[in-house]
Parts: C-alpha cells; sequence; structure tokens
C-alpha cells in the first residue's frame, strides 16, 4: 500500500479526477453524510497580522505535501513525512508567531470548503487554538464563520480556553453567544498537563454548559520528544474517570503510539469517543473489531494532510463490512453526538 505521492490515491476504486484534474470522492461514495470531526483554520500569534480567513487561493498548502512524500498508508499518517518536510512543518506551525505569510495564510475558510466539496463532506469541526495572552484565534474563527449563512451550516466551530486564562467562564460565555459547540485543548502545544488545576476548571465549565471537549492526544512523530510529558495516556485516564459526565473525544485516537491505551478508555468510559484523524487501516479496523464502531469518528487534521488521505484510510478498514459500520463512522456518530 504505497503511494509516490498524494495523487497517487487515484489508484484506490474510490476516486477519480475532475475536469481540473484534482482528485475527488466518486459520485457513489457521496451518498454518505460525511462529516470531518478534525480541522483546523490558519492561526495567529503574538503580533503577527491575523489571516484573512475569507480569502481564496488556487492551492492549499499542506503541511505533509502533496507531491514529493512518498507514504504507506498503513502508516500512521505523521510517520512519513520525509525529514525536510518534517523540518519545514514544524516552523510553519509555529510560524503564526511572527508572521501570517506562511502556509497559515492559506487554509481560509474558501479553501476548507473546496477541499469538502471535493470529497463529498457536508460538514467540519473546525478546532481553534490559544495561549492565555496576544492570541485571538477563536474570536477570529466564530467571526468570519457567522459572516455567511451557508458557512454556518457547514462549519462546526470549537473554541479554544486555556488554563492559565483569566475569567474562563466569562469568555466561554461569550463564545457560545458567537456560536461555539465545543471545546479543543491541546496540551502539547498548549504546553499544560491534563490534570492541571486550571485545567479542571474548564472541564467543570464544559459540564455546566454541555459542551463537548475534544482533546489532542499522543506525541505526534514529528514533535520534539520533550513534549511527550503533556500528553501521557494516565493524564486522560485520570481526566475521564473524574469527570464521568462529561464528553471526551481523544484526537488522533491516542496518535502513532497511544492507540490501545486511547481504545481501552473509550471501552471503560461510556463518556469517551475516538477521532481517527491519522490512523492507518489496520488500527481503525481494529479498534470496530474490538471495540465496536458506535464511538469512532471519521476526522481528516486539515490541513496537516488533504482530506482524500484520512477519508481513504476509513474507506479501506470498513472495506466489506455492513454499510452502517461505514456510515456510522464516517458521520452517524458525530452527528448523533449533538
Amino acid at each position: 500500500m504505497k503511494f509516490v505521492d498524494i495523487s497517487d490515491l487515484i489508484r484506490l476504486p474510490y476516486f477519480e479526477l475532475d475536469d481540473k484534474k484534482k482528485i475527488v470522492l466518486k459520485s457513489q461514495y457521496k451518498k454518505y453524510t460525511i462529516i470531518d470531526a478534525h480541522t483546523h483554520l490558519g492561526w495567529s500569534y503574538l503580533l503577527a497580522r491575523k489571516v484573512n480567513l475569507l480569502a481564496l487561493y488556487a492551492n492549499t498548502q499542506y503541511f505533509f505535501p502533496e507531491k514529493d512524500n512518498a507514504f504507506d498508508i498503513s502508516h500512521y499518517n505523521a510517520v512519513d513525512f520525509k525529514a525536510e518536510n518534517a523540518k519545514k512543518a514544524r516552523f510553519e506551525t509555529v510560524r503564526g508567531a511572527f508572521n501570517s505569510k506562511g502556509y497559515s495564510r492559506t487554509h481560509t475558510i474558501p479553501n476548507i470548503l473546496a477541499d469538502m466539496n471535493r470529497m463529498g463532506i457536508c460538514s467540519s469541526i473546525v478546532l481553534a487554538i490559544d495561549f492565555p495572552t496576544l492570541s485571538t484565534n477563536s474570536e477570529q474563527i466564530l467571526n468570519s464563520i457567522a459572516s455567511h449563512e451557508e458557512v454556518k451550516k457547514r462549519l462546526i466551530p470549537f473554541i479554544s480556553l486555556h488554563p492559565f486564562m483569566r475569567n474562563k467562564e466569562q469568555k466561554l460565555k461569550d463564545f457560545i453567544k458567537s456560536g461555539a459547540r465545543g471545546i479543543k485543548l491541546h496540551p502539547q502545544i498548549q504546553l499544560f498537563k491534563p490534570t492541571h488545576k486550571g485545567a479542571y476548571e474548564i472541564y467543570e465549565l464544559a459540564n455546566v454548559y454541555k459542551l463537548p471537549i475534544l482533546f489532542h492526544t499522543g506525541l505526534s512523530p514529528i514533535s520534539p520528544g520533550w513534549q511527550k510529558r503533556f500528553v501521557e495516556p494516565t493524564y486522560f485516564k485520570k481526566v475521564c474517570a473524574d469527570f464521568p459526565e462529561n464528553v471526551f473525544i481523544l484526537g488522533h485516537s491516542g496518535g502513532a503510539f497511544d492507540h490501545k491505551e486511547a481504545m481501552r478508555l473509550a471501552k471503560q468510559n461510556k463518556n469517551v469517543y475516538l477521532e481517527l484523524s491519522g490512523q492507518p487501516p489496520q488500527v481503525i479496523k481494529e479498534m470496530i473489531l474490538k471495540n465496536g464502531h458506535e464511538k469512532l469518528f471519521f476526522g481528516s487534521d486539515w490541513p496537516y494532510y488533504p482530506s482524500v488521505l484520512p477519508l481513504a484510510k476509513v474507506l479501506l478498514a470498513t472495506e466489506g463490512m455492513k454499510n452502517e459500520v461505514r456510515t456510522a463512522i464516517l458521520g452517524k456518530n458525530v452527528q448523533s453526538l449533538y
């Protein structure tokens, strides 16, 4: 299952080329209600100029490039970054702290909608990431989505809080009034342990206002090893046990190294769901066979990856299974959560 680049996925039976030579989902697979449970828009921090989230660009600059990066679809996505592409991805991830001229400027609403249209994705959950100060990505996303009625129907905003923020409840109330539907927490990037007392305040607020929390889980293979201490599985186990009434979605299902721990958490806790971005077909299939399909969500991690890659993995994993399994994972499960 090796491919020379993203366009080589055309060899799979699910895809074809459109009149612009772009890879698209075949019409017979667009019968599914597909909801992407894990996407991002362009970000900026500190004194960097805000990304114009309503701009349209001819091409999206993905962190995992469409060309010049072979991959094996049976691997966790990030394992296959070429060294120079991994270095570039790390740089572009933090570039928003000092300017918005890089990849992030193309991670806009028109560009994500174009990708969604090619892959038959009807809705996407958009996840913000913010820091305690000089960081307004949640507000930017909420305001941009609210500016167009059609966009509001397709993009579902999850805002970001940080354990070190002051006035968390007032900020959350304001976010909810502006359309927030959930909370995104990224311990690895936001540099906090999920058991921090400030994080516990966020879980309590999420329970009061009945908002799901989507955690980033697992250390990315292209991230520095010292960040592992923020995403140890034991932290998530304690949090899920301490807040049994909350809804927790484990982004990446534990990532490249901790998917078995994530599976155990979802099996042992009725309030824990698994989002699948990054996971290879054989791991997704293992999750279905051991845990059932009812708590699994399709996600892409766009724009880190073109949505065709993670979609291909779910389609391969569910090949030959009952249609209800594929239907549930692609959209029905996350739809029922709301």
